[in-house]
């Protein structure tokens, strides 16, 4: 389901109400008062305080997101075993690198977007092309058990994939530009050393953990992934600084929104191409994998819906699923909407047609409420984001 900005009263934990699956967390997030509802069939909180409130103290200092949820398959096998299923290329990944990309199908639609991330030492040279090594694949919940039915399907028999999350394994995002000061003295890595998109094993309030310089947000932020009971304790050490505050998926949903990062069954899905999506910079063709035929004949063709970010100058907001109209013809629809706290509009993502698509261009979404006039947008919509910052 989609995050709404009030949740229907029927998901609130307090009325005693058990969802779905809990998180190793679920028991802080009560403790903390948080807003429990049913994401994709986990329990996990839509706010504390506010969602604007988190929404902006994310922006301003640091905030904590439980993400657990998300699947994590870790993978043992030779690089050229990866390069078959994911757009990114694993043999030129370097140790320590993570990447964004895709599991397609042979039509080149989205199973699902994913983070790759190289872990294993570097292999002898002498070996390198048949050494096994480690990487680990994040994954949507929501896809999470069919990723790894697809996964395993498709490596040789001599690979390994593992369900990282039934062997115990939890995740927290710490996002915010106060995040490498409040993380820095509590890791033993140095900070300003791992840059955007690097991963490391390390330890983070004396637990081992791996480490990465990733997120969902824009701001600077670092992803936290251990065994349960050290991310409970990883959870509440962190909390306990001053600069930082628990957020939930309210707040993840409008600041990804800001950006214009997509949404896997919202904004991209199984019949939606990257080019569609306007993701073909994701997209290098210097390896086969699956669907990059389709995509190779698909990258001659201008697409016949594009990805568009909008904004209204009200705060009255669209919702996934409103038509998206020009004048009287009917050219797209929304995917994602919600109000942006950092703008003070409301915001959205949806696909048109290539001839509206141009950022300036006025459109119509026909929402319950009546007609609200949009505007498409440049993405990101929010433009001061620190997430590649230096300055740490």
């Amino acid at each position: 389901m989609r995050v709404l900005a009030r949740p229907p009263e029927g998901t609130l934990h307090r009325q005693g109400i058990t969802l779905g699956r809990k998180t190793v967390l679920y028991d802080e997030h009560v403790r903390l008062g948080g807003r429990l509802i049913d994401f994709h069939g986990w329990d996990l909180p839509v706010q504390y305080e506010s969602i604007l409130a988190e929404h902006r103290h994310c922006r301003e200092a640091a905030c904590l997101f439980d993400t657990s949820h998300m699947g994590q398959i870790l993978i043992r096998a030779r690089p050229a075993d990866l390069n078959r299923i994911t757009t990114q290329n694993a043999e030129s990944l370097a140790v320590g690198r993570g990447g964004y990309g895709f599991l397609l199908s042979e039509a080149g639609g989205i199973l699902d977007d994913t983070v790759l991330m190289r872990l294993g030492d570097e292999a002898p040279a002498k070996h390198a092309k048949q050494a096994k090594e480690e990487f680990l694949l994040v994954v949507n919940a929501a896809t999470a058990d069919a990723d790894f039915d697809w996964v395993k399907a498709h490596l040789p028999a001599n690979a390994e994939a593992l369900k990282q999350s039934p062997n115990g394994w939890a995740k927290v995002d710490l996002q915010g530009p106060a995040s490498a000061k409040v993380l820095g003295p509590l890791t033993e890595t140095k900070l300003a050393s791992l840059g955007y998109f690097r991963n490391t094993r390390t330890r983070v309030c004396g637990r081992d953990c791996l480490l990465s310089r990733t997120g969902y947000t824009g701001e600077l932020g670092y992803e936290v992934f251990a065994p349960g009971e050290s991310i409970a304790a990883i959870f509440r050490e962190l909390l306990g600084h001053p600069l930082v505050k628990p957020a939930g998926l309210g707040a993840r949903d409008s600041l990804r929104l800001e950006i214009g990062y997509p949404l896997h069954g919202a904004d991209i899905g199984p019949d939606t191409t990257p080019f569609e999506a306007g993701l073909g910079m994701f997209i290098k063709f210097g390896h086969d994998f699956i669907g990059s035929a389709a995509l190779r004949a698909l990258a001659a063709e201008t697409p016949k819906r594009l990805r568009v970010a909008f904004a209204s100058e009200s705060r009255q907001r669209a919702w996934g699923g409103n038509e998206i109209w020009r004048g009287a013809r009917k050219v797209g629809a929304v995917t994602s909407a919600a109000f942006s706290p950092s703008l003070n509009v409301s915001i959205g993502m949806g696909y048109v047609a290539p001839e509206v698509a141009e950022p300036g261009t006025g459109l119509i979404a026909k929402t319950p409420r009546g007609d609200l006039a949009l505007t498409v947008r440049e993405m990101p919509l929010y433009r001061n984001g620190t997430c590649r910052t230096k300055e740490l």
